[in-house]
């Protein structure tokens, strides 16, 4: 007989209430100079309790002796073409794209690093220095910031575009290569009284807003955030018109439009005097683009203060949220930026942040002592600032230096040892009062959003079976707790062995044949991939023994 259920497992794999779903894990450039192990590391909930602070889900992900995947200046997660890809700037002004080719959950193997883009032979420069990089889904095209800048724009300097239009797996080729929007041309953006020439040269920061089409930079020379859209078809941002004032929240520049709440003072401007004693200083380098994020399903723009306390007083630890309410394409009037979270008055104390990533309707940041917190607006007031409105996602023991980081779905890139899909039993079986070893046999195997059944072959004709679940083979806390594997000679039971924990019990009916059959619906939880299942039958037989009862052998498998 064949019964179907829900697996009710999920209560226990889900793990404890988050102020939000968490449904990503994040990579991260990280290391440190006596370990000698910087790199590409992951984050990622490998219990499935909604977290990552164990020391375990912290793991090497691309580390590759210092050669490629070094001096990390940026890093961002793609899926394309239905494939999982990290790209990141890296030494050599490279850059990479990463893939995990053999399954092993790190990118580092034969084949699986790719110079997608060399940025100095791009367009044919000497030098080039790039900062930061996104990705525009429509195209499969990065661009990327060059801030080979020497007190003034250089040879390159701006934004570049890169796109693989003859499909060969790099940017590498000729016409591949665009200056999207060149620093050494007079740029102007309208201002308050005229049009106002910017500094282009030193763009720290990037984000690319994929549903205006418009390329986002921050100007460090201007301490402005400065917005590129081609209106006229030719392929860059360079004509008159194209550039405008996307953000200001400091108002280094004479005639710049100033954010609305800055200028009257109910916004806090990220700014401190400069240490040359001209002009001031900030460091909004830390930008992201969430499409549909939010409270009202609106497109949000990440805005990031990376400058630290102690250099920059009351410039860190500062995480902006703008959307654009008025539809007019930038985030300078009144009420379009907001203080989501202010590490100098908030629960958490942040005197810098040292990374961060926009990530399930909040944003995830690394703290310089390690920790990394989730962000979320749970009551709707437009921060996160309440005291339940920070989750503590990770930890680092290590206290590796971190730069930046991207977040990235569950299952986008399996966990180490994740392998292909099996079943495999174990364990000696009972003899029942048939004369029969009852046997656990599957059809399928666990996958999310699907189901498998596991069956019962050799049992007692018409009569009942449970079958055990649990999440290990070594222990069944039930309590009391039972080390596992028990020989069920002590409760009556004589030649009988539990191998699998009865955390969970799914009761059956057998047929005329003695078999039987549960199927358990896997839950469409990408947090579950990776999980150990252990199961076994328990089959009610009267006349085998006085527990009447006898165990089939176990199996053991693995959620995908």
């Amino acid at each position: 007989m064949r019964t179907i259920l829900p697996l009710v497992a999920a209560a226990a794999l889900a793990g404890p209430a988050l102020a939000q779903t968490v449904t990503s894990e994040i990579v991260m450039y990280q290391g440190d100079s006596v370990l000698a192990d910087w790199g590409l590391w992951r984050y990622y909930d490998k219990d499935g309790d909604g977290v990552w602070t164990n020391v375990d889900e912290q793991i090497e992900f691309g580390i590759d002796g210092q050669t490629q995947i070094n001096f990390i200046d940026d890093v961002k997660y793609r899926k394309d073409g239905g494939r999982d890809f990290v790209f990141c700037l890296a030494t050599g002004d490279i850059l990479l794209r990463l893939e995990d080719i053999d399954g092993d959950g790190r990118v580092d193997g034969p084949g699986e690093i790719v110079e997608w883009a060399d940025t100095r032979a791009g367009g044919g420069f000497s030098n080039t220095s790039p900062d930061a990089l996104d990705f525009d889904p429509i195209t499969g095209g990065f661009y990327v910031t060059d801030d080979n800048y020497s007190f003034g724009p250089q040879p390159g300097t701006g934004i570049h575009y890169y796109e693989d239009t003859n499909v060969d797996g790099d940017a590498n080729d000729a016409g591949e290569f665009v200056q999207f929007v060149d620093a050494n041309l007079p740029i102007t953006v309208a201002g308050t009284a005229g049009a106002v020439t910017i500094d282009a040269g030193d763009f720290e920061g990037l984000m690319f807003d994929s549903t205006n089409g418009i390329v986002i930079g921050f100007a460090q020379q201007d301490l402005a955030l400065y917005a590129f859209q081609d209106l006229n078809g030719d392929g860059d941002a360079n004509d008159a018109g194209e550039a405008w004032n996307f953000c200001n929240l400091v108002g280094e520049v004479p005639g710049l439009e100033l954010n609305a709440d800055v200028f009257a003072g109910t916004l806090y401007n990220p700014s401190c005097p400069s240490s040359g004693g001209v002009g001031l200083f900030a460091a909004l380098e830390v930008l992201d683009f969430s499409a549909g994020a939010g409270p009202l399903g609106e497109d949000v723009y990440w805005i990031m203060s990376n400058a630290s306390n102690g250099s920059c007083s009351g410039a860190g630890g500062l995480l902006y949220r703008g959307i654009d309410l008025n539809g007019d394409m930038d985030l300078n009037d009144a009420g379009e930026v907001v203080m989501f979270y202010d590490g100098n008055l908030g629960p958490i104390g942040i005197p810098a942040h040292y990374g961060g990533a926009d990530m399930d309707g909040g944003y995830t940041t690394r703290l310089g002592t390690g920790e990394t917190y989730f962000f979320y607006d749970l009551n709707g007031d437009g921060d996160a600032m309440d005291a339940s409105e920070q989750t503590l996602l990770g930890l680092d023991p290590l206290g590796h230096f971190v730069g930046e980081m991207d977040a990235m779905p569950v299952g986008a890139f399996v966990k180490p040892g994740l392998g292909p899909p099996f079943f495999n039993t174990f364990g000696i079986p009972g003899l029942n009062s048939n004369g029969l070893n009852p046997l656990i046999g599957n059809v399928g195997t666990p996958v999310i959003g699907n189901s498998f059944d596991v069956t019962l072959t050799n049992g007692i004709p018409f009569s009942s079976a449970i079958l055990f679940m649990g999440l290990n083979d070594t222990s069944w806390n039930r309590p009391p707790v039972v080390a596992l594997p028990f020989d069920m000679v002590a409760i009556g039971a004589p030649g009988n062995i539990l191998y699998a924990p009865g955390e969970f019990q799914f009761p059956v009916g057998t047929d005329i044949s003695g078999s039987a059959s549960f199927t358990i619906n896997v839950p469409n939880n990408p947090t579950f991939i990776g999980q150990d299942l252990y199961l076994q039958w328990f089959c009610i037989d009267s006349l085998a023994n006085p527990r009447g009862v006898t165990m089939s052998d176990a199996a053991h498998t693995q959620v995908e």
